[in-house]
């Protein structure tokens, strides 16, 4: 996989911060007046190539000056359009409206909205926990995942570019059908796509931001993020630099890094353990609401106890399916409201022993769950969802 720091040259885009003025005398004030007029600040840089490609991947028409707008008269991109427009329409009002209207009605009242998220397992799904906290101003993601490339459109042919956007759908045919991505379909089922920085591209734009900026990123040994050029046997990354479409002033990130999190990796040699400095940026996070989804179990091995203690450590609130984190584990920090149906994990996990008899006994108390009106996870096909939100007690 070539390696790119995705930096342009750039339009900035200036912002204004304003300061009180001083109650003193005229000189003071008139000073006041002057260092107001002169606190600009830039918010980084803006390069319209990653927005465009972002529409045109997701199947949205161009906007005027955009190079790839010469595509939206061909056939098999207005195909590609129209047909990836009709399952986002289906998928947001039958899951992500309703997920929308549940956080409004049973998050918010119990937890910060406003703070940082955190999502191990994630996958690049920021399609599903933007719904949950769309207010973040940065967000954290840990998975398996490849990092990848920007598709080179200005290399490819048009029959290339019309298989690219094939293969964009097959890469979120799952997404569209099951609500969780499977590793193994993404690295090596989807090749033309390798990777997730288009398909994050994607679900920014097609939840409403802008793409401001793309950056290929690692961290050093003291846990700060720095350009993947610069330490290039670091962990991989990537940082999306973004904004609600529209409002430049309000800028946010997300970091992607493809790591091991397990304690020791599969080799005895790998995972955390042997990188401490990812242990240091993830502690660097803070305080966070964290999300877990159809995680494969993976919280309860004690392999994995290491980003288990880190995520009970750093989450103000958790929210998670049963693949999360194990319940015993969170009843004596966290108050626990529990939605939806406890029932023994789907076929692929049920013999794995990863049914929790003190979960099922706090469900079997219909006193003390509510119903959840979304299925996402595992268990997609009979509806029988379950989700935890556990807030950590004062």
């Amino acid at each position: 996989m070539k390696k790119y720091l995705f930096l342009i040259p750039s339009i900035p885009v200036i912002i204004m911060i304003s300061c009180g003025g001083s109650t003193g005398d005229k000189k003071n004030a008139d000073t006041a007046q002057k260092d107001t007029a002169a606190k600009k600040v830039a918010t980084p840089s803006f390069d319209r190539k990653f927005n465009d490609y972002a529409r045109f991947i997701s199947g949205m028409p161009a906007k005027p000056g955009s190079l790839l707008g010469k595509y939206d008269s061909v056939k098999q991109v207005k195909e590609h359009a129209a047909q990836f427009s009709k399952r986002w329409e289906e998928m947001d009002k039958n899951r992500l409206a309703v997920m929308r209207k549940w956080a409004k009605e049973e998050l918010y009242p119990k937890v910060d909205e406003n703070l940082n998220t955190f999502y191990p397992f994630s996958g690049p799904d920021f399609l599903h926990v933007v719904q949950f906290y769309p207010n973040s101003k940065q967000y954290l993601f840990l998975a398996n995942e490849m990092v990848g490339d920007l598709p080179a459109f200005d290399k490819m042919t048009q029959p290339q570019v019309m298989n690219y956007l094939q293969s964009i759908e097959k890469a979120l045919g799952d997404i569209f059908r099951r609500s969780y991505f499977i590793t193994s379909y993404m690295g090596s089922q989807i090749p033309a796509v390798k990777g997730v920085v288009p398909v994050f591209m994607v679900f920014f734009a097609r939840t409403g931001h802008e793409i401001m900026n793309v950056e290929l990123i690692t961290v050093d040994a003291a846990g700060k993020t720095v350009p993947r050029s610069q330490n290039p046997k670091g962990v991989s990354g990537v940082r999306f630099t973004f904004c609600p479409e529209g409002k430049y002033n309000d800028v946010r990130t997300l970091e992607y890094f493809n790591t091991d999190i397990s304690n020791v990796g599969t080799s005895g040699k790998g995972g955390l353990q042997a990188r401490p400095e990812m242990v240091k940026h993830i502690e660097a996070f803070g305080k966070a609401n964290t999300f877990v989804k159809a995680a494969s179990y993976l919280l309860h091995y004690e392999t994995f106890s290491k980003i288990k203690d880190l995520t009970i450590a750093k989450s103000s609130s958790l929210l998670q399916d049963d693949t999360g984190i194990p319940y015993r584990f969170l009843a004596k920090d966290y108050n626990l409201n529990l939605y939806g149906k406890y029932t023994i994990p789907v076929k692929n996990f049920s013999a794995s022993g990863h049914y929790q008899k003190d979960l099922a006994k706090m469900y079997a108390d219909s006193s003390k769950v509510k119903s959840l009106p979304f299925s996402l996870g595992y268990h997609w096909q009979d509806n029988n969802q379950n989700y935890m939100l556990c807030v950590k007690k004062q």
